[in-house]
C-alpha cells in the first residue's frame, strides 16, 4: 500500500504533492561527486528521442488516451491509434497493459476502425453489478464496458458508441444497440462514465465540442442513457473547440474530511500558448448538475482601483436604483440562475442580472444620477449580443454610450472613454427588451477609472492544468482504490502533432501522475505528483549532489557531467529572499544552446525555454511560463527528462510544465545558470532513471 506523504510550507499544507528531505540535511555533504560514468557514442535521433519510461507505440500515430482502468490486477492503456501509418488516420483503440504503471506490454488493437465507424477517445468502467447484463449469469468476472464516439467517415456524424470485453479487455464486442447516443451532431464526442455512489446511477459526460459546453447524462443500465444537465461556456471558451471532459472528487489537503470536486476539460485553439491545453473548474456536483466556485483566476480579475459607481454585492440594489418590469428580479444574483448556463468572470458574490424568469422576461434596471469623476467608465458585461440587451450611459436625456455582450456568459470588462463629460451628470439605464435566445444581460463593478482596463483573454483567465505546450486530453484511472486518483495525457499539441519528427513512431503518454487539491493564498488548486511506481525507477545512488551550495560552485559541478542516458530526475530547491535574477538548471546543452527550466523573481513565475538553434519543427522554440501561486520562501523544482519528453513540477506539484524537446543527440551537457549575486542552492539532485521499454539500457 502507498503512503501519502505530508509537507508545510509556510501556513501551506500539500500532501500527496512531493516533498522530500531538508535542503541542509546535517548528514550530506554540500557537494558530492560520484565517479563520472564511462562516455557513451552517440546515440541516433530515433533513439536518442524515444523516451524509456514513458510509454510510446512500438510504431505508428497515437494521440489521447482513452478506457483507463485498472482491472483484474492490471493497468490498462487504450489510446488513439493508427495501426498503418505514423499519421493520423483509420483511428482505432490501441492497448498497452501494466502492472506498475511504468512497464508497459503493447498489446494487439483493442478495438479497430470499421469502414462505417472510426473509434474516437472515450472510457472504460467496470461494471460490477453487472448493471448493463453483458457478464453471462453467474459469472464471477464482471464485464469491462468501454465507451467511445463512433466517427462515421462518410457523414462526420460522431455518436456515442459501447462494447464490452469479457477476456480481461483484451477484445471488445460492439453493442447491438449502438449507438447509445445520437444527437446527429458532427462535433459531439468524448464520453466519461463513472458512477455515482450517492444517487446509485452511472454518469456520463460528452462535449457539445463548437458550442463549448458539457453535457450531463443519466443511465441506470449503461445503455438508455437521458440528459440531465449542461456546464459551460467557460473559461476559455471563445472561438475554440472542447474536447475529452473528466469529473472526479479529489480531497482538500489540510482539510480533513472536505473534498471537492474537479471537472476537467481540454481546448483546442484556446489554450494559453494557442493550440491544445487542459483546463478545470473546481466546484460542487449532485449527481445531476455540476455548479463551478468562483476563483480570482477563472471568475475575476483584481478590482481596479477609481470611483465605484455600483459593485452589486448586496442582498438588494444599490441605493437609488430603479426597477422595471420582471427580468431583474428584486436584487442581484449570486451565481448562475435557474435554467442558466454557468456564468463567470464576475467580481464578488453578486451582479445584476436580467434572467429572472428565463430569456423571456424582460425589464429595466437605472442608476441615481451620478457626477462623472474620471476619463474612463469601466464595467463587466455578458448576455446577449443585439442591442435589444444592453447597457446605456444617458446624460441629459440622451443616450451617448451603449454596449452588449457577446452571446457568452463570461464577464468581461468594457471601458467607454467620457473624458469629455467629466463633471457632468450621468444615469446608467440596462435593458432587456428581448425575449428569445440569449435575450438576458449581466453587469457588474461599474467604476470610473483613470484608465481604460484591459480584457484579459480567455486562456488569461483560466485555471490550466498544465502550462506547458505538451500535454493533452488526459483522463483518470477507473476502479482505482478510493484513495488514489491518477491521470496521463498525450504529450503532444494539435498545432504541430503531426509534424513531430520522430519515427517509425509519433506520440507518447506522460508519466502518471496523481492528483490532490491544494489551498494557496489564490485558493484551492491542482496538484499533481508523478506516481510512487515511477519514482521507484530512480537509482538512490544520485550522479551529483549538492546541498546548501554557491551557485557558481553547483554550476561548475554540472558542467562536467553528461545527460547519463537522457533518462535522468532533478530536483532544485532554493530560497526566494536570496534570489534576484533568473536562476535554473540548463539541460541538453551543447557548444552554443541548452534547454533552461528555472525560476524568474522579476515575473514570479516558472518556465521552460525550449529554444534552439535549428528547432526541429514550428512552434519548438518557443518559452513557456507559469506563475507562481504560492508565497512561502522555498522554491522547489523536479525535473523528469526522457528522450524527447521533459517534465517540470514546481512548489511541490501546484505548477506543471511539459514539453516536447527535440535536440541534437550530441547535446547532452548540463549546467546551471544564475544571477551575479551568486545565490546559495539549498538542494540540487541530479539521479539517473531507469528505463522500462525500447532499449532501456542505451
Amino acid at each position: 500500500m502507498l503512503t501519502r506523504r505530508v509537507f508545510y510550507l509556510g501556513t501551506l499544507a500539500l500532501a500527496g504533492c512531493g516533498g522530500g528531505a531538508s535542503t541542509n540535511s546535517p548528514e550530506t555533504p554540500p557537494i558530492v561527486n560520484p565517479p563520472t560514468p564511462s562516455p557513451q557514442p552517440p546515440l541516433s535521433k530515433s533513439e536518442a528521442w524515444r523516451p524509456r519510461f514513458h510509454y510510446s507505440p512500438q510504431r505508428n500515430w497515437m494521440n489521447d488516451p482513452n478506457g483507463l482502468v485498472l482491472f483484474d490486477g492490471e493497468y490498462h492503456l487504450y489510446y488513439q491509434y493508427n495501426p498503418f501509418d505514423a499519421q493520423w488516420g483509420n483511428i482505432s483503440w490501441g492497448h498497452a497493459v501494466s502492472t506498475d504503471l511504468v512497464s508497459w506490454q503493447e498489446q494487439p488493437v483493442a478495438i479497430a476502425a470499421t469502414e462505417h465507424v472510426m473509434a474516437f477517445s472515450g472510457c472504460a468502467v467496470v461494471d460490477h453489478d453487472n448493471t448493463g447484463g453483458f457478464a453471462p449469469a453467474g459469472s464471477s468476472s464482471p464485464a469491462l464496458i468501454a465507451f467511445f464516439t463512433g466517427f462515421d467517415p462518410t457523414t462526420k456524424i460522431q455518436s456515442q458508441h459501447l462494447a464490452y470485453s469479457l477476456d480481461r479487455g483484451r477484445t471488445f464486442v460492439p453493442y447491438a444497440g449502438n449507438p447509445i447516443i445520437d444527437i446527429g451532431s458532427t462535433e459531439f464526442r468524448d464520453p466519461k462514465v463513472f458512477w455515482h455512489e450517492p444517487t446509485r446511477r452511472w454518469v456520463m459526460l460528452v462535449v457539445a465540442a463548437l458550442r463549448q459546453e458539457v453535457w450531463f447524462y443519466t443511465s441506470a443500465d449503461l445503455k438508455n442513457w437521458s440528459k440531465v444537465s449542461t456546464f459551460g461556456p467557460a473559461g476559455s471558451a471563445a472561438n475554440n473547440i472542447w474536447e475529452v471532459p473528466d469529473l472526479f472528487e479529489l480531497p482538500v489537503v489540510g482539510a480533513p474530511g472536505l473534498k471537492r470536486w474537479v471537472l476537467i476539460v481540454s481546448v483546442n485553439l484556446g489554450s494559453i500558448w494557442g493550440g491544445s491545453g487542459v483546463q478545470y473548474f473546481v466546484g460542487d456536483f449532485d449527481g445531476t448538475r455540476f455548479k463551478a466556485d468562483p476563483s480570482d483566476t477563472v471568475d475575476a480579475v483584481t478590482p481596479p482601483s477609481g470611483d465605484l459607481v455600483a459593485d452589486f454585492e448586496g442582498d438588494r440594489f444599490p441605493a437609488g436604483w430603479q426597477v422595471s418590469g420582471t427580468a431583474f428580479g428584486s436584487g442581484p444574483a449570486g451565481g448562475s440562475l435557474a435554467g442558466q448556463q454557468h456564468v463567470s468572470g464576475f467580481l464578488g458574490r453578486g451582479f445584476a442580472s436580467s434572467f429572472h424568469g428565463g430569456d423571456g422576461s424582460t425589464g429595466t434596471l437605472t442608476s441615481p444620477v451620478f457626477t462623472i469623476t474620471k476619463p474612463f467608465l469601466c464595467f463587466q458585461i455578458a448576455g446577449g449580443r443585439d442591442h435589444v440587451t444592453r447597457i446605456e450611459l444617458v446624460i441629459g436625456g440622451r443616450v451617448l454610450q451603449q454596449a452588449s455582450g457577446d452571446d457568452t456568459e463570461i464577464l468581461k470588462w468594457v471601458s467607454w472613454d467620457v473624458a469629455t463629460l467629466i463633471g457632468l451628470g450621468a444615469q446608467l439605464r440596462i435593458v432587456d427588451e428581448a425575449t428569445g435566445g440569449w435575450g438576458h444581460i449581466s453587469v457588474d463593478h461599474v467604476v470610473m477609472t483613470d484608465r481604460p482596463i484591459r480584457q484579459p483573454s480567455n486562456a488569461e483567465i483560466t485555471l490550466w492544468a498544465d502550462h506547458g505546450r505538451d500535454f493533452y486530453a488526459p483522463i483518470t484511472f477507473a476502479n482505482m482504490p478510493a484513495s488514489r486518483v491518477v491521470w496521463l495525457g498525450w504529450m503532444s499539441n494539435w498545432d504541430y502533432a503531426r509534424a513531430i519528427p520522430t519515427q517509425p513512431w509519433r506520440g507518447q503518454q506522460s508519466l502518471p501522475r496523481e492528483l490532490s487539491l491544494a489551498t494557496t493564498p489564490r485558493g484551492l488548486r491542482l496538484c499533481q505528483t508523478v506516481v510512487e511506481e515511477a519514482r521507484a525507477l530512480v537509482n538512490p545512488l544520485p550522479l551529483q549532489r549538492a546541498s546548501d551550495a554557491p551557485a557558481s560552485q553547483v554550476a561548475a559541478m554540472l558542467s562536467g557531467t553528461a545527460g547519463a542516458g537522457r533518462q535522468l530526475r532533478m530536483k532544485l530547491r532554493l530560497s526566494r529572499a536570496a534570489i534576484g535574477a533568473p536562476i535554473g538548471v540548463e539541460l541538453f546543452k551543447g557548444a552554443a544552446r541548452a534547454i533552461k527550466v528555472g525560476f524568474d523573481p522579476a515575473a514570479e513565475s516558472f518556465f521552460i525555454d525550449r529554444t534552439t538553434a535549428s528547432p526541429e519543427f514550428a512552434g519548438q522554440s518557443e518559452r513557456h511560463t507559469a506563475p507562481r501561486v504560492l508565497t512561502s520562501d522555498e522554491i522547489s523544482l523536479e525535473i523528469w527528462v526522457d528522450g524527447s519528453t521533459l517534465e517540470v513540477f514546481a512548489d511541490y506539484g501546484l505548477i506543471a510544465l511539459s514539453d516536447l524537446v527535440y535536440c541534437d543527440p550530441a547535446d547532452i551537457g548540463l549546467g546551471l545558470f544564475h544571477g551575479a549575486e551568486d545565490p546559495r542552492v539549498g538542494l540540487l539532485e541530479l539521479c539517473a532513471v531507469r528505463g522500462t521499454m525500447y532499449g532501456a539500457g542505451a
